[in-house]
Parts: C-alpha cells; sequence; structure tokens
C-alpha cells in the first residue's frame, strides 16, 4: 500500500521516493532484516528533520554520523546473511551497497560544504534506501523464502537489474 502523500499529483501516478516513511509494503519476511530498516528509516528521517528544519550543521552531522555508522553495521548484517544462504546475486548486492557507502562517506567526511550536503544527501538517502529495499532487499528476500535453492546454477536474468554491469 502506498500513501497517497507518496503520489506526485503533478504526473501520473509516480511513487515520490523522498517521502521516507516505514510501512508494511517494505517487509520482506526476514525479521533482523525488517527490524535493522525500521532503525535504518528513523535514523534517515532523523537526518532529513535536521536538514529540512534547518538546524545546525552540528546537529545535521551528527544524526549523518548515527545513519552512517547503522549503515556500515546493517550492510555487513545483511552481507553476512546472504553468504551464510550462499546467496548467488551477492556480489551485484554488495557492488550496489559500495555505491551508496561510497557516496554517503565522501559527505561524511566533512571535505564537503554542509549546504551540499544538506542538499544533495537529504535528497540520496531516502531514494536509495526505498529503491533498495524495494529492488535488492526484495529480490533476496524472494530468493531465501524459496524461489531458488541455496546452491542452485542461476541465470543472469535473475539478477535485479540484469542489463547494468556492476
Amino acid at each position: 500500500m502506498i500513501d497517497s502523500s507518496m503520489i506526485d499529483s503533478e504526473s501520473d501516478d509516480t511513487v515520490d521516493y523522498g517521502r521516507l516513511v516505514w510501512s508494511d509494503d517494505l517487509v520482506l519476511g526476514i525479521a533482523s532484516i525488517d527490524e535493522q530498516h525500521r532503525e535504518w528509516i528513523a535514523l534517515v528521517q532523523a537526518f532529513e528533520r535536521a536538514v529540512t528544519e534547518g538546524e545546525p550543521a552540528e546537529e545535521m552531522r551528527r544524526t549523518l554520523a548515527a545513519a552512517i555508522a547503522y549503515t556500515e553495521s546493517h550492510f555487513a548484517d545483511e552481507q553476512r546473511v546472504m553468504e551464510e544462504a550462499d546467496y548467488p546475486f551477492l556480489d551485484d548486492h554488495l557492488a550496489q551497497h559500495q555505491l551508496a557507502w561510497d557516496r554517503v562517506h565522501a559527505f561524511a567526511t566533512g571535505e564537503v560544504a554542509d549546504e551540499e550536503v544538506r542538499n544533495s544527501l537529504a535528497e540520496f538517502l531516502p531514494q536509495w534506501l526505498m529503491l533498495h529495499i524495494n529492488t535488492a532487499d526484495r529480490q533476496f528476500a524472494r530468493w531465501l523464502k524459496g524461489s531458488a535453492v541455496p546452491g542452485t546454477p542461476v541465470e543472469p536474468a535473475g539478477r535485479v537489474f540484469g542489463d547494468i554491469p556492476v
């Protein structure tokens, strides 16, 4: 179920991934990952609030640091679960994590002006997180629940973005 406030009324029912809200639609059915996603979304929302409410740079950086620390922990946990399950698309999934990590980490170093952090990450984080959960993480959950059996050969077409080299 998509919250009607997430629909851009100017377009034809396009989901606005800039509005990050936990809903049952994001549940993957893997309890540990679902709980981490809930917490992660709460941290990204805190960062978004700091940006949109014009909080001082210190508060914005504090909330960003918390989100980054959690991101690192979540990525490691998710990777462990996938490795234990012998997930055939693990390399693709990790490449997506690395792309997000590189972008977020670049902003967290303090080398980028606060205004650029405000503008770029407040858009990027929620959009990437919603898209990633709804594509790559969902693909893993379906696979884990029996769409494929660990250790069986899989076709490259089974990748979330089969036509995109990673």
